[in-house]
């Protein structure tokens, strides 16, 4: 890995790595390239999503299209910034960064550099840097340095002083938007996550009940790859604390399957298999729940005041 791109920290936050995913001439190898770019912008502090990890037209094919917009809309909408690769014309790609115009999302647009890319697309306000490369070592670079400078812009420029209790109530309206997710929203993530029966019930229920949040649902399925019986042993013991021989009825496997789930889910979102509950608790605010918390603050609070006249 490039040096500069080691040591370059954006700060916390989702970069949403936009790119066309249908008819792909070469997928694997494309998918692979966005998975470079989810690597830079890792590398930069952020958190990547990528679309195709939860909503790729041939993986998730069951998937119905009012749900796969649901999915990415959210994720586009509360993103830090969106990289848009315009190397391959896609009506998704140009409907994303729209979206991100809409929200103050800022977007880095990608391409190869002779690749021609749209004029309307570069025109769209919210494009605030374009990355032409060559090679992969001058993408890492050219694209660290793009994320630096679109973390300086204020996501909707110089915002007016609001009062105490208007951030509160936008505060406490936002932690409420991220505990609850559509109906429908749910039930797709859940056919994504492989989840049904009892467990799904049970997911279903923390949602509706707010013992789970539905942006933290998003996140173990989208941005850990949870799924099956690892992604409810998770969820079940240690996002809602049930037993094991309860976490066990609900998935149908035996306890000693429970534990060894719960393990592997546990490596797969970065904790030791054996991280004690304190730590895992602590995880699950600052992972789970916080994020859009955080993502809020910026909204609110990472307005600089205008200057005196």
């Amino acid at each position: 890995m490039d040096e500069g791109t080691k040591k370059t920290t954006v700060g916390v936050g989702e970069a949403y790595i936009s790119g066309a995913l249908t008819a792909l001439d070469d997928a694997p190898r494309t998918k692979l390239f966005y998975e470079l770019l989810a690597e830079i912008a890792e590398a930069a502090g952020l958190r990547a999503y990528l679309p195709h990890r939860v909503t790729d037209p041939v993986a998730a094919a069951h998937l119905d299209p009012r749900s796969v917009y649901e999915i990415d809309r959210a994720h586009v909408t509360s993103a830090a910034v969106l990289i848009a690769y315009a190397g391959i014309p896609s009506f998704g790609v140009g409907i994303e960064v729209e979206l991100a115009r809409e929200h103050s999302v800022p977007v880095i647009v990608v391409a190869e550099r002779e690749r021609p890319i749209s004029r309307l697309l570069l025109g769209n306000p919210a494009v605030v840097e374009v990355v032409k490369f060559a090679d992969l070592d001058g993408l890492r670079r050219t694209l660290a340095a793009a994320l630096t400078a679109a973390a300086s812009l204020t996501r909707e420029g110089t915002r007016p002083m609001v009062s105490d209790d208007v951030v509160v109530r936008r505060f406490i309206a936002s932690l409420e938007q991220a505990r609850r997710l559509p109906i429908a929203e749910v039930a797709a993530l859940l056919r994504v996550g492989e989840l049904d029966g009892e467990a799904a019930s049970a997911v279903r229920d923390a949602i509706e009940r707010g013992r789970l949040f539905g942006a933290g649902l998003r996140d173990l399925i989208g941005r850990y790859a949870l799924r099956g019986a690892d992604l409810g042993a998770f969820i079940l013991r240690d996002v809602l604390e049930r037993s094991i021989a309860e976490s066990a009825a609900a998935l149908g496997v035996d306890p000693r399957a429970v534990r060894r789930h719960v393990g592997i889910a546990r490596v797969r979102v970065g904790l030791a298999e054996d991280t004690a509950p304190d730590s895992v608790a602590q995880w699950l605010v600052t992972e789970l729940i916080a994020p859009p918390t955080r993502a809020l603050q910026l909204h609110l609070f990472g307005a600089t005041p205008p200057p005196p006249r």
